[in-house]
């Protein structure tokens, strides 16, 4: 009899013990599931909640991304976009890379219960296609520039001219001078309108800045009037024309053409091109720099 009334409690006891594990187990779980829907995940190193945040990116091109070092995925297939979610307040490096491809890299300052956004991550070739399409047979050339509205390069020297179309690549006497003429639209302080209208760019030397004209619709947000100085090269910025997506510019410094975009969040990516002496002009239409090689006019596409 006492062993059984003995049993009994102890079955009691076993029960209790089950039901307030039970309980305990539903409030942790609960908890934990509430505070996921909120967008809070634990931080380990802090020892706390924390609210999440979120980036996205979209690229040009096909590509993997990386988060720290390691593979976070693949951009989507039909859109170029990669997205990362639930990432705990800190700074992470992201890199986004292509074997065919330079990469692109920042750090990405996740702060709680922000999304970032990068909306035009451009990769450009580590190899650039470059084609000769004509050559002049005149010498001692003093002469270069490019006539935007016609389509032509100009080239040659005081006594005899010839022009050459950057479509065909047919070469033709050229009679007379006439006013150089820019490839991108110019204000009149020298400035050089973007391609959407809603940026100008100018050098200073070596520095290169932008400012909006209009409040930009996608991140970076920036308000009318804002100005912001980019990157300063360790020599003069000779040349600058505006990439056709109006966020990136192709600088010619010290020789060499540069890609360089204008988001300066987590650093700015630059990217050398070409080697170059003399004046450039980039045609949005096919995506593509022309520029002078002693006599020759060539041809560098920017995409596959």
């Amino acid at each position: 009899m006492i062993r059984l009334v003995h049993n009994n409690e102890m079955r009691k006891k076993t029960r209790r013990l089950l039901f307030f594990t039970a309980v305990l187990l539903f409030v942790v779980i609960g908890c934990g599931a509430v505070l996921f829907a909120l967008g809070y995940k634990y931080d380990f190193v802090h020892n706390k909640f924390l609210k999440i945040g979120s980036f996205e990116l979209k690229t040009n091109v096909a590509a993997e991304v990386y988060v720290n070092d390691v593979l976070a995925g693949e951009t989507s297939f039909l859109s170029n976009s990669f997205s990362k979610s639930r990432l705990l307040p800190r700074t992470y490096t992201v890199r986004v890379q292509n074997e065919n491809y330079q990469s692109w890299q920042k750090l990405v300052k996740v702060e709680a219960g922000f999304f970032i956004y990068f909306p035009r991550v451009v990769l450009v070739p580590k190899n650039f296609n470059e084609e000769i399409i004509a050559s002049s047979s005149i010498s001692l050339i003093s002469v270069k520039r490019f006539e935007t509205e016609s389509g032509l390069a100009i080239i040659g020297n005081k006594q005899k001219l010839e022009s050459i179309d950057l479509k065909t690549g047919e070469v033709k006497p050229f009679k007379e001078i006439v006013k150089k003429e820019t490839a991108p639209l110019v204000d009149s302080d020298g400035s050089i309108i973007s391609p959407d209208n809603t940026k100008t760019a100018w050098a200073n030397d070596h520095e290169v800045w932008v400012k909006w004209l209009k409040d930009s619709d996608y991140q970076p947000f920036k308000k009318t009037g804002e100005t912001e100085f980019v990157i300063r090269f360790s020599q003069k910025a000779d040349d600058m024309q505006w990439y056709k997506d109006s966020s990136h510019l192709i600088v010619s410094s010290g020789s060499i053409l540069k890609f360089v975009e204008i988001d300066k969040r987590g650093g700015v990516n630059i990217n050398d091109i070409s080697a170059i002496s003399g004046p450039f002009y980039y045609d949005h239409g096919i995506d593509a720099i022309f520029k002078f090689e002693g006599n020759r006019v060539v041809r560098i596409g920017l995409s596959y």
